[in-house]
């Protein structure tokens, strides 16, 4: 095993962990009766999504999942350490697993029922229980992790907080965070309900620190729903590009938009990969951000140029996610993933489009009308 990282900044992951039971069924579901299904338990959440699939890419990872010290929790801390051993995981990120404040005091580890039909998937997951000491032990996490890498440059990402739904200290974990490293680090975001029901305003200057934020369609209408301002994609877009927002807007099979600062480079048009058959999509958000950091890491000064690159990069690794079970029971390393990737891009067209300003709005008014 090296004692060194591979060459790459490091990548913080910072989010959800859960037990996820997935049940599997492609007949006609009806309400009422006995089904027969095909049944899998893996583990999930934003924050080990994005551990499982960049560390399979051979990038150092350091994860701060929301998980408790119960038989959950040890059983996902367990299987972090075994694939950091297989990937040559360095001995600084495999000292952060294993330290002993790795799972979180008088928390119980969530578990989330998916269930994938046709092609779809739905969803029923537990809350995590709101604790006083959660802020305090999160912190001591940071604490730990500066002392431990404090020469290392790389990447956060903060993906979906449970915490930071509390309504008395409304997304503390999230704001922490990027006080922390915002002068630093490259910072992604990709909130989840917790913190999307505060509504885009409460964000606003912690969205100026951000370097690269993600939400699906259906989110960021919410978020900007619960401000009481226009959701049309025109509105959104025009609010991003004012402040200089380099956003992505992933829009389930159909690809995703992006626009990159002030907008005036254009809308980009991601079109998905035509693969033959999409077998569950649960966690292609997670698998689209992981890619898109793969490329970006640590550059906080990426160019146009750039982010399309990596905007390509996300879609790749989300349309192959949406050919395997689970949101990262099947990461593919470097290898498959060229393989995947050559197999399904030559026979696909139009990959990549950017679209000038004056042109984007009469398709960003169409796919209102389909959302």
């Amino acid at each position: 095993m090296k004692t060194t990282s591979k060459g790459t900044s490091p990548i913080i992951t910072i989010g959800s962990g859960n037990v996820e039971h997935i049940l599997k069924y492609d007949g006609e579901i009806r309400i009422g009766r006995k089904h027969i299904v095909t049944s899998y338990e893996l583990f999930g959440g934003s924050c080990i999504n994005y551990f499982l699939r960049l560390i399979t890419a051979g990038i150092d990872v350091f994860p701060i999942p929301f998980i408790g010290k119960d038989q959950h929790g040890h059983d996902i801390r367990k299987h972090l350490v075994k694939i950091g051993l297989e990937r040559d995981l360095n001995e600084k990120a495999l000292q952060f697993i294993s330290s002993k404040d790795f799972l979180f005091p008088n928390v119980q580890t969530p578990k989330a029922i998916i269930v994938v039909h046709q092609g779809q998937r739905t969803i029923f997951s537990q809350g995590l229980p709101i604790k006083k000491n959660i802020e305090e032990h999160f912190q001591n996490r940071l604490d730990f992790l500066c002392n431990l890498a404090s020469n290392d440059t790389g990447s956060v990402m903060i993906g979906h907080i449970s915490v930071d739904g509390d309504i008395h200290k409304p997304g503390v974990i999230s704001k922490k965070t990027i006080n922390t490293y915002f002068n630093k680090f490259f910072l992604f975001a990709n909130f989840g309900n917790s913190q999307i029901k505060h509504g885009v305003d409460f964000w606003i200057k912690d969205l100026s620190h951000i370097d690269l934020f993600q939400l699906n369609l259906e989110e960021i209408k919410r978020f900007f729903n619960q401000s009481g301002r226009n959701s049309s994609l025109n509105e959104i877009i025009k609010f991003l590009r004012e402040r200089s927002i380099t956003a992505v807007i992933t829009i389930n099979r159909f690809g995703a938009i992006g626009t990159y600062k002030d907008g005036s480079d254009g809308i980009v048009l991601a079109w998905p990969l035509k693969i033959k058959q999409i077998i569950d999509p649960t966690g292609a958000g997670d698998a689209f951000a992981s890619g898109m950091i793969s490329s970006l890491n640590g550059n906080k000064y990426f160019t146009f140029k750039d982010f399309l690159s990596a905007i390509v990069e996300g879609r790749d690794w989300a349309s192959y996610a949406c050919t395997t079970i689970g949101a990262s029971g099947n990461c593919p390393d470097k290898k498959t993933l060229d393989t995947f990737r050559k197999k399904y891009s030559n026979a696909s067209h139009k990959l990549i489009e950017v679209i000038k300003p004056d042109y984007a709005k009469q398709i960003m008014e169409l796919i209102d009308k389909v959302y």
